[in-house]
């Protein structure tokens, strides 16, 4: 059964946003206040992962094409008006990939791709010296701490660590086989959003999204390390609001 999660907040809108997680993260992130924030003029649909919130029961999946796969059955019977998509890291990986599988199959393209804390994904590797998925665990956990991505409480909670660590390893292991792919450009606008302090995604790898699209690329740089877009939510998504009006100004469904 194809589920879409979420309250809809605002079913006329003009252009759908959806919004893909990092890896270990959920939709809930994106879930009431930016469908709030952004109503009525965007309808943000969360795409949630395998294994989390109301995707809860399914397995876990360690490939891309499989994760695309199974993205592609909840967002095409959305593709009734233009849409856009915003991704942080893993999930900048996912809206690349989905990106390209809507294009094959004949949809259209989105409005514009909003890829926060990446640069082209499979291009540029960690160098913790293996494969994040295969570190041990007291180092996994380590690196967990350090990066920031998982809030400190969690790691006051060892039966939830515990329980999160499988799903961090999946979606790590996604990402470390993964590798930069060729094809067609795109032909969307595309949004790079990053840290000037981020130690995975250099500042120069933002640029490089103007390589593999034919539309206009525009960066946004903010303070911050990997998530510096969350320190900065209201401007990102002032930002976001600004530029989805733009690309639909004068479109109707």
């Amino acid at each position: 059964m194809v589920r879409h999660p979420w309250d809809v907040q605002a079913p006329d809108a003009p252009v759908r946003l959806f919004c893909l997680p990092w890896a270990g993260g959920s939709a809930v992130f994106y879930q009431r206040a930016w469908q709030r924030d952004f109503a009525p003029d965007v309808d943000v649909r969360p795409l949630e992962l395998p294994g989390r919130g109301i995707e809860s029961d399914e397995k876990l999946l360690r490939r891309v094409d499989d994760l695309v796969d199974f993205l592609l059955d909840r967002l095409t019977p959305l593709l009734d008006r233009p849409y856009a998509l915003f991704g942080h890291s893993m999930g900048a990986l996912l809206s690349l990939e989905l990106t390209r599988r809507l294009a094959a199959e004949g949809y259209p393209a989105p409005v514009r791709l909003f890829q926060s804390g990446s640069g082209i994904p499979g291009r540029r590797h960690r160098t913790t010296g293996r494969a994040l998925h295969t570190l041990p665990e007291n180092e996994f956990r380590e690196w967990l701490r350090t990066t920031g991505g998982t809030p400190a409480a969690v790691f006051q909670n060892p039966e939830l660590l515990d329980h999160l660590s499988p799903l961090l390893r999946a979606d790590f292991e996604l990402c470390d086989v993964y590798r930069e792919r060729g094809g067609a450009p795109l032909s969307c606008p595309v949004t790079a959003i990053g840290g000037d302090a981020d130690p995975y995604v250099p500042v120069e790898a933002l640029s490089e999204w103007s390589e593999i699209t034919t539309g206009p690329c525009e960066l946004m740089v903010l303070s911050g390390g990997h998530f510096a877009f969350q320190d900065h939510l209201d401007r990102v998504r002032s930002y976001v609001a600004a530029a989805l009006r733009t690309a639909t100004a004068g479109l109707t469904h």
